[in-house]
């Protein structure tokens, strides 16, 4: 006499491919948790700086101004050069050394 089997194995079940799933999901987590630092900084040194955020070498940027590297005079800036620059806002946030908040409302040249 032939038994019948006790349980049918067709196939995977629910359970187990959630139970796959939450492992790769752990896998792919920690992955990014060792390797994030790593690709921010290659996507970061690869994208193109805006005009404005860039540091002319040997420049040291004047702490009053925020928006672009703006230097301490001398030389003196006016706004029609920052203008030339392609500069985008400037927020002055000190004492202003250059002039260029006319209006005293924090926003140079605007």
């Amino acid at each position: 006499m032939r038994r019948a089997p006790l349980r049918s194995e067709s196939g995977q079940t629910i359970p187990e491919y959630a139970l796959l799933i939450a492992g790769i999901v752990v896998v792919l987590l920690v992955s990014l948790l060792f390797a994030g630092g790593k690709v921010n900084h290659v996507l970061r040194a690869s994208a193109p700086q805006p005009a404005g955020a860039m540091r002319p070498p040997g420049v040291t940027c004047d702490p009053d101004y925020r928006g672009a590297c703006i230097p301490s005079p001398p030389p003196n800036l006016s706004c029609a050069d920052l203008e030339s620059m392609h500069v985008g806002t400037v927020h002055v946030v000190g004492s202003d050394p250059q002039g260029l908040d006319a209006d005293h409302d924090g926003i140079a040249c605007n």
